[in-house]
């Protein structure tokens, strides 16, 4: 139940919020990124709860992760995956309360350590698990690659956008840069959907063989 829990919170939190924040004309331009659905109104209540009980929850997997597989894999890698799994909860806790409307900084920084824990959570757990199941690494495969695509096209696109208007990191105004918001926040949705995808390829392995 963890392990479902653990990819399918985090996507029904990102359906539901998004999806509000749009249907409630609330939105500042389309499309958006993620976290401007953490819009006073309740969407903010679906992104700020779902958020929070996720991470508390992908903490719980990564630990459990660890403790079913640490004598079965290289050790090493194991332990740092495990780190990093804990640390991705830890900072989506944190920036379930973090808007970036009110704490901009703070929200960028536990969205940025998201994004590239998260990254490293799977590939470290992917390296650990040598005779991980089947299934979960054909799926480790895709996610991964996207993932990486995801988040270089992001970050390209976000770099060009400031460099066009150096002013935004001033003003902090987003319409300045939306026709590169355009390209950026579809592949920031990418991004969170290979991480998803990532957390599914866990289910399978997070289970003890006594258990199943």
């Amino acid at each position: 139940m963890a392990a479902k829990l653990g990819w399918s919170l985090p996507l029904y939190t990102i359906v539901f919020s998004s999806l509000l924040h749009l249907i409630s004309g609330d939105y500042r331009a389309f499309p958006f990124f993620i976290s401007e659905a953490d819009y006073p109104g309740l969407q903010r209540y679906i992104f700020t709860i779902g958020f929070l009980v996720s991470g508390i929850v992908l903490m719980y997997v990564s630990w459990r992760l660890y403790a079913v597989n640490k004598d079965k894999t290289r050790w090493y890698w194991m332990h740092l995956s495990m780190l990093s799994g804990l640390f991705v909860g830890a900072n989506l806790s944190i920036m379930a309360f973090m808007d970036m409307y009110d704490h901009l900084e703070l929200h960028v920084l536990t969205a940025l350590n998201v994004f590239h824990f998260s990254l490293a959570w799977g590939v470290l757990t992917h390296i650990a698990m040598k005779d991980g199941k089947a299934e979960g690494k054909r799926l480790r495969y895709s996610s991964i690659t996207l993932g990486f695509i995801s988040f270089i096209g992001m970050t390209y696109s976000m770099g060009l956008g400031i460099e066009a208007h150096p002013e935004f990191l001033e003003t902090d105004n987003l319409n300045t840069i939306q026709p590169w918001i355009n390209w950026a926040a579809p592949m920031e949705y990418l991004l969170a959907l290979s991480f998803i995808l990532t957390l599914r390829s866990f289910e399978s392995d997070i289970v003890d063989e006594e258990e199943e």
